[in-house]
């Protein structure tokens, strides 16, 4: 049965979850104003997957995915299996590891986007509705598992669209150099009924990756949340602390905003020359080691939630591990400072601090006005039982 527990502080940083007490947090001056609120949890057993994630609630039902393969689970509110299927082999609505999470239309079918095979419309059962091809192939591939969404279906008009991006999204058969990047549109809109794709959203005039150099792919990924109610795309790309807000109430989004961001330890790459880089190349970590990353961006209430990794500050030691003279716990140290973090955003500007728990895969999912999260299994026994959590951000 699900549980109500009792609301608590928790006290320990998203992504392994403690502060690195190298950084001068200036948030942390300040009395923290928020807390995560646990109201329930549900547990779920006898689980045989390798990478067992949360995908969303559909019709009071709990949906998980082995986002290591096709395999999909339904179980109720108490963590009774009601349903399992997959979407393995040569079959209509194919997916596997190159998809990302589902998303959900309104008729509560399921919507998965899978870069090698193509955009799928499922119902809950594992039906195909559609099944549409890609849009485009990839020249390269890369991005950990994670609770974060990649993509999102939002509503324009009487269509339902997915939001997403691809690290190639347009034939270019020049050298990758500024230019590339002056005429690129970093977003696809996906008609998820007639699969008519369009590309939306240059980078602004004011963008550092219009500096003139070139950059890793990975850098200029595009992280976003639209926000129905209000028709306002969030966009932040991964390395640059700057938040653009568009509004989305017409047919094309209109750049509003933008906000250059005062995140704990991040900092800014400005690039290489032309011809340092290839196209396509996601990163190079010699050239481009613990890179500042902004990992996601979420909405709750009035407020946004965004995670991002921070650079280490020990710089001599980041040397020592690229030239292979680094000791375990010179390493060691490096992780806990590059442990990713995550900062609200308030309306009126204000960044502050937010310490979460250790979390399933470092990461969560932001479902209307709940929180939800899964509770890290330990690395030492195999696991076949899950808890998700879900929870609320609390004002103090």
């Amino acid at each position: 049965m699900m549980r109500k527990l009792i609301p608590c502080y928790l006290l320990l940083f998203i992504l392994a979850c403690q502060r690195p007490s190298e950084y001068e947090d200036p948030n942390k001056a300040q009395n923290q104003t928020f807390r995560l609120e646990k109201t329930d949890s549900v547990t779920v057993k006898d689980i045989l997957a390798r990478v067992f994630l949360f995908q969303g609630s559909v019709n009071d039902r709990l949906i998980f995915r082995d986002r290591a393969t096709s395999e999909v689970y339904s179980f109720d509110q108490n963590g009774e299996l009601l349903d399992q299927w997959n979407k393995e082999g040569d079959v209509p609505g194919k997916f596997g590891m190159a998809s990302g999470n589902f998303a959900f239309d309104q008729a509560g079918n399921f919507v998965v986007l899978d870069i090698m095979n193509g955009l799928k419309l499922l119902k809950p059962g594992g039906e195909v509705i559609q099944d549409f091809g890609i849009y485009q192939n990839q020249v390269s591939l890369g991005g950990a598992f994670t609770h974060f969404d990649t993509e999102q279906l939002i509503k324009k008009g009487d269509e339902e669209y997915l939001l997403y991006s691809l690290d190639i999204i347009e034939e270019y058969y020049n050298n990758y150099d500024a230019e590339f990047l002056k005429e690129r549109k970093n977003l696809l809109m996906t008609n998820i009924a007639t699969n008519e794709t369009q590309q939306v959203i240059p980078f602004p005039e004011s963008s550092n990756f219009l500096n003139g150099n070139v950059f890793y792919f990975r850098d200029f990924r595009p992280v976003f949340h639209f926000d129905q109610n209000e028709e306002i795309l969030y966009l932040m790309y991964m390395a640059d602390p700057t938040l653009y807000i568009y509004d989305w109430s017409g047919e094309l989004p209109v750049l509003k905003e933008e906000k250059a961001l005062e995140l704990t330890g991040f900092e800014i790459h400005e690039g290489f020359e032309p011809g340092a880089v290839g196209l396509g190349q996601i990163n190079d970590n010699k050239k481009r080691s613990y890179p500042s990353l902004i990992q996601n961006i979420s909405k709750f209430g009035e407020n946004l939630l965004i995670t991002y990794n921070p650079s280490p500050k020990d710089k001599p030691a980041i040397e020592r591990v690229l030239a292979g003279d680094a000791t375990d716990e010179t390493k060691a140290k490096l992780r806990e400072q590059y442990k990713s973090r995550t900062a609200v955003l308030r309306p009126d500007g204000q960044v502050i601090s937010l310490d979460l728990p250790e979390m399933y895969y470092n990461s969560f999912k932001v479902i209307d006005e709940e929180i939800f999260w899964m509770k890290k299994p330990d690395p030492d026994i195999e696991a076949e039982e899950f808890t998700l959590y879900r929870g609320k951000l609390v004002s103090e």
